[in-house]
């Protein structure tokens, strides 16, 4: 497999984790019970109010899903048609900027209402 190949598959991963992401919040919006892949089963032991924390990180995780999404699409359209490196190199700044925006929203209703 050529580092193309690698991208292209990378790109198409991200994709349905972001489409994922999406999925998980409307089912925690339903369930009031947040997904693993969100936070440790282990920090809900005694949590506060998970209701509000998945209340709260509701917006945060579909923007973020709907982002990563269309980071995964931006990536595949480039690295199999376009080949641009300047569209390469701003949509991973971008993604991290958000990654990083994602996390710091966890780690603020997590201590909000979790702990």
């Amino acid at each position: 497999m050529g580092s193309d190949s690698f991208m292209v598959l990378f790109d198409l991963i991200i994709l349905f984790y972001g489409l994922y992401l999406v999925y998980s919040a409307y089912q925690m919006k339903k369930t009031h019970q947040p997904p693993n892949m969100i936070i440790n089963p282990a920090d809900l032991v005694g949590a506060r109010d998970t209701k509000g924390f998945c209340e709260a990180m509701f917006k945060p995780t579909v923007v973020f899903g709907m982002m990563a999404a269309l980071y995964g699409i931006v990536g595949f359209v480039n690295d199999r048609f376009v080949d641009e490196p300047m569209v390469n190199f701003v949509s991973i700044a971008l993604f991290l900027i958000l990654c990083f925006w994602y996390l710091r929203e966890t780690k603020k209703y997590k201590s909000q209402y979790l702990k």
